[in-house]
């Protein structure tokens, strides 16, 4: 809706521990705008990560258990948007999902990710943080029965 003066930072995210705060790994991330700043308008990009590492998988309690994803928007370090995923891995043969091998074998497994969860949260933007506030209230009105695309 408006030029920004930075850039906004994407970042793309491994959920090892859901329950301990810091414990994410980061897969990759972007800084996206003209560098720096962020005309207005719509702006198109691409945004790919790879995978996580086994390590980062195992940490998390195996493929076989229930982990999350979530890309991360951020503007002056402050998280606007969140995106994320429930993600578990499953075996590409149905025999193998429901009797599991003792030893993982990794080149059998898929990745699956849920539905997206879309959350946003209030930051002050270019303007006073009062300003901010307002301006925000306005955007989500203009927001409601969006629908994000990824």
């Amino acid at each position: 809706m408006h030029a920004l003066k930075e850039d906004i930072v994407f970042r793309c995210m491994y959920v090892t521990d859901g329950s301990a705060a810091g414990e994410d790994v980061e897969l990759e991330s972007i800084d996206v705008g003209d560098g720096p700043g962020v005309r207005q308008g719509v702006q198109r990009f691409r945004f790919e990560s790879g995978p996580p590492t086994q390590s980062a998988i195992e940490a998390s309690g195996g493929p076989l258990e229930v982990a999350g994803l979530y890309l991360s928007a951020l503007y002056r370090g402050k998280e606007f948007c969140r995106v994320g995923y429930y993600v578990r891995h499953d075996y590409d043969d149905p025999t193998l999902q429901e009797d599991p091998p003792a030893t993982v074998d990794w080149t059998r497994l898929r990745r699956v990710l849920s539905e997206p969860c879309v959350t946003k949260f209030q930051i002050p933007w270019d303007t006073t943080e009062e300003a901010g506030r307002k301006r925000l209230r306005e955007e989500e009105a203009g927001f409601e029965g969006a629908t994000l695309v990824g």
